[in-house]
């Protein structure tokens, strides 16, 4: 099963999120930051008698919710930016992803590849998306509207097993809404 990867800003976006907030849980350290943070801001405030402990609690909570504030700002600042660096705002070919019962052959442009099933990392099946990563760090992004998305997770669950896992099959499909037939 060949497939030619369109690449949009709508399916970038979604897998960065994803991949940085779901997968990598890329969100705990600021949250966690900002409890510990909070939790020693609030100690200050009730030994709020002691010289410098309100001033000191002010400067923690300021900390302790503004680091992290900054870092989801500019994290949605920065996929929201990249899109536009690499050209995908309207959609650009990027790689042709063919899997094959015996391996996984990907090509683009300038280079070509093929990985064998059995060292494939993991695979996520989103609503609009297969997330086919061939190892921890590298993913090859299939969306559903330029495939037979069912076709291919048959494949790849069968050649992947219990490497595969699917997020949320029942969405609705963002792409649809709005368009006309």
């Amino acid at each position: 099963m060949e497939t030619k990867v369109v690449l949009d800003s709508k399916t970038f976006k979604e897998f960065t999120v994803f991949d940085c907030l779901k997968r990598r849980k890329a969100w705990k350290s600021p949250v966690t930051f900002a409890l510990i943070m909070s939790i020693s801001a609030l100690v200050c405030f009730i030994m709020h008698k002691v010289d410098g402990a309100v001033l000191l609690g002010t400067v923690l909570l300021v900390l302790g919710l503004g680091m992290p504030i900054v870092y989801f700002v500019t994290f949605f600042f920065n996929i929201n930016e990249e899109p536009k660096k690499q050209n995908l705002t309207n959609g650009r070919y990027v790689y042709t992803v063919d899997l094959q019962p015996s391996a996984i052959h990907v090509k683009n442009e300038k280079e070509e590849a093929s990985y064998e099933w059995d060292k494939a990392y993991h695979a996520y099946r989103n609503y609009d998306a297969i997330y086919l990563y061939i190892t921890s760090e590298r993913a090859f992004i299939i969306p559903s509207d330029k495939t037979e998305q069912d076709k291919v997770w048959a494949l790849i669950s069968e050649k992947m097993k219990d490497r595969c896992t699917v997020l949320s099959i029942n969405k609705i499909n963002m792409r649809t809404i709005g368009e006309k037939n």
